[in-house]
């Protein structure tokens, strides 16, 4: 593989994996609360089938919500690499977005949804420069080769 490439994939990897993980524990912790300490759980399963149920219902959303963070994250432009602690900080911002607006749609509350998800997108944007580790943002890739000749002259 390119080193390029390998890079960015490593990038890419480094904010996915805390994803797929932090989804899935906290939206599992979410069900398990749900069903065994609210009891909400569907009386014709019972209790375990319908943690069961919810916790398989997690893994996919964790999946689906780990790929989409790796496919992001390999169009990044920075000049240095995040450090690991600004992925994880990014993929538990991530997780409770996830979980919150969920819970908010199980109950059929769209407004709570709809508030959560404009929540997360605002608290993102106003504190993620607060945080340690951040990449500083340039237009061009953390990969690139440096600037040669005429791409100098041009900057």
């Amino acid at each position: 593989m390119p080193v390029r490439i390998r890079a960015r994939v490593i990038h890419s990897l480094r904010f996915a994996l805390p994803t797929i993980i932090s989804v899935y524990l906290l939206g599992a912790l979410w069900n398990a609360a749900d069903v065994f300490l609210l009891d909400d759980a569907d009386p014709e399963l019972g209790r375990a089938s319908t943690f069961w149920f919810d916790e398989r219902q997690w893994r996919i959303i964790a999946l689906v919500v780990g790929a989409v963070v790796f496919l992001w994250k390999l169009g990044d432009i920075s000049r240095s690499i995040p450090s690991w602690r600004y992925a994880l900080l990014f993929s538990l911002w991530l997780a409770v977005a996830s979980v919150w607006t969920a819970a908010a749609m199980m109950e059929r509350e769209g407004w709570l949804a709809a508030g959560g998800v404009l929540f997360a997108v605002v608290s993102w944007l106003l504190y993620r420069r607060r945080l340690p580790g951040r990449p500083t943002h340039e237009l061009r890739s953390p990969t690139a080769v440096a600037a040669e000749g005429g791409e100098r002259d041009l900057r």
